[in-house]
């Protein structure tokens, strides 16, 4: 392949994981190696000649992923479901929604790392209420499913809950947050929700 076919592939597998960006979808480099062959970028191996072999997708994959992880323009993780390197843009689909996107189906990681995360950055308790709403879109039975797992799970001892007097349940980490500050700050929430 020529520098300049590199740079045609670079540009054409760049705009494709900014596409699957908008639409707010990670892609793996087979993913974006199909995105390339529907709009015909490989309708012709880029960069053979006739009498060349085309390469394998396994190789175009590879040559893929070497060119996303040099652009400044993407972002990458390995996801947690393991073995697939994810790709998007964060300029057009952040790195927090990312992580939340490749979470889905895994309800109490997804939880647990929210609840953390918020408890630890913001600082502020979730109500649960929270991951029944996109971009989470959890069922009422995965969320009790989850919340059950939670008690049960000796690594998550830190994620507790707190009810506000409206009845609201609000969770949090311990490790982050004090009992005491954490109620204090479901209560506040509970009150600008009923007087904004």
């Amino acid at each position: 392949m020529t520098p300049e076919e590199t740079t045609v592939l670079a540009e054409a597998a760049v705009e494709a994981v900014r596409e699957a960006s908008r639409q707010g979808r990670l892609v793996t480099s087979q993913d974006v190696l199909a995105a390339l062959e529907a709009d015909g970028t490989f309708l012709a191996p880029v960069g053979l000649e006739s009498k060349e072999q085309p390469p394998l997708a396994e190789d175009l994959c590879a040559l893929l992923a070497g060119i996303l992880a040099e652009s400044q323009e993407i972002a990458s993780f390995e996801s947690l479901s393991g073995g697939r390197t994810l790709y998007h843009a964060p300029a057009l689909l952040s790195r927090t929604y990312a992580r939340i996107l490749d979470r889905k189906g895994f309800p109490l990681q997804l939880m647990v790392e929210e609840i953390r995360s918020n408890s630890r950055d913001y600082p502020r308790p979730v109500p649960v209420e929270l991951f029944e709403a996109p971009p989470f879109d959890l069922t009422p039975e995965e969320i009790e499913h989850a919340l059950k797992a939670l008690a049960a799970s000796p690594d998550h001892q830190d994620i507790t809950f707190t009810t506000a007097p409206t009845g609201a349940l609000y969770l949090f980490s311990t490790l982050h947050l004090e009992r005491g500050y954490a109620t204090f700050l479901a209560q506040r929430a509970e009150s600008l929700v009923m007087n904004p």
